[in-house]
């Protein structure tokens, strides 16, 4: 389309007689092409950020690269919309301090709020000429200067954040330029929804449905990158394989709905009991596997013992009808290097010790002796 315009022109340059209507035209079609084509690039732009590991992080580098360089405005904000605090939080932003991003100006700024709701762009030519609640530098109403508050839509009821832009001199902004915002911020709302989508359908891949805790197979992998850090470093790691003591009479007595509650319950109190650093799965059942790296046998053991002592005193529904009065856990514990050097024998062991801590009695923390039978 450009090349036809050029050429249009060459054309009229060699035949002055064409009119001036002509000329008018052919430049109006270069200045289409070449808009058209900046919209194209920047979308590309956009939308080349969902390879590699889908971070949100790149599409919101790659928008504000955008902005600054081509909209040349004195302040940026990029926000997202987050459903546990019900509050827009900055993201992304420059022309303002730190200090001023933290305090949350913007985040309570009800334009800004509106906009989410809206298909189109809130646009205020001279903020000066309005009674609006735009506030900004740590809360001080804004004099003056060019508003944009682009919304990030993604679908007809739904947008994940807003994209505003100040400019100090009034009525700056073209028709063309808030519509390439729009443009941008609907493309940008579409590449972080396909990111989320992702990462929310990697989790439900990889967490265990009923307790939010990872699932075996992830466990599995996790395990193995795990193991082998240990090995490669000469570094301890301790597995403890964890079972709800007399579940499957729990289960039968009082249901599957009771019996789920625990299987939470149990998860909830583990997961709040250990480290960051170690992995939690339920491994099946009522197993529950843990995975604690930099734990030697020793400590392993008392990380065991906290554990089993937290599920002992937990209030469970139903759990007076145990044989003992209370819902309680048994441990096995295998310990690299002490136990095994091998990944699989390491587990092998841990269970070897949880059968032992059965046959012994239940609620209580067997430690892996490498020759362990399982009882009959």
């Amino acid at each position: 389309m450009a090349r036809n315009a050029s050429r249009s022109l060459a054309r009229q340059k060699s035949h002055p007689s064409k009119s001036s209507h002509n000329n008018r035209a052919a430049i109006t079609a270069l200045a289409t092409a070449s808009g058209t084509f900046q919209e194209y690039y920047f979308l590309y732009r956009i939308a080349a950020t969902l390879t590699g590991n889908m971070q949100a992080e790149r599409p919101l580098q790659e928008v504000k690269k955008i902005v600054r360089d081509f909209f040349h405005c004195q302040e940026y904000a990029l926000l997202l919309w987050e459903e546990e605090t019900q509050a827009l939080r900055i993201k992304s932003h420059f022309g303002f301090s730190p200090a001023r991003a933290k305090a949350r100006a913007l985040e309570e700024n009800q334009l800004l709020r509106s906009a989410l709701n809206r298909k189109h762009p809130i646009h205020i030519p001279d903020l000066a000429s309005t009674a609006s609640s735009f506030r900004t530098r740590e809360g001080k109403r804004k004099s003056r200067g060019d508003f944009i508050a682009a919304p990030l839509y993604v679908s007809s009821h739904r947008s994940l954040g807003v994209l505003s832009l100040v400019r100090n001199t009034p009525h700056s902004f073209t028709v063309h330029e808030i519509q390439l915002l729009q443009m941008i911020a609907t493309q940008l709302g579409t590449v972080l929804d396909k990111i989320a989508l992702y990462h929310q359908t990697r989790a439900l891949s990889i967490t265990d449905a009923l307790t939010g805790l990872f699932n075996r197979r992830y466990f599995n992998e996790r395990y193995e990158i795990e193991f082998m850090r240990a090995s490669r470093y000469g570094r301890p790691l301790s597995v403890l394989l964890i079972d709800i003591d007399h579940f499957k009479k729990f289960n039968d007595e009082h249901g599957h709905f009771v019996g789920d509650k625990v299987l939470k319950m149990t998860a909830k109190v583990l997961e709040e009991s250990i480290r960051k650093a170690d992995i939690l799965a339920r491994f099946g059942g009522e197993e529950f596997i843990v995975v604690l790296p930099e734990i030697d046998k020793e400590h392993g053991r008392q990380v065991a013992e906290k554990l089993r002592r937290a599920i002992e005193l937990t209030h469970f529904p139903k759990e007076e009808s145990q044989p003992t009065g209370n819902l309680t856990a048994s441990f096995g514990l295998a310990s690299f290097p002490e136990d095994s050097t091998d990944a699989n024998k390491l587990l092998a062991l841990a269970d070897q010790a949880l059968y032992e801590a059965k046959a012994n009695g239940r609620n209580q923390v067997a430690a892996a002796k490498g020759n362990v039978k399982n009882p009959s």
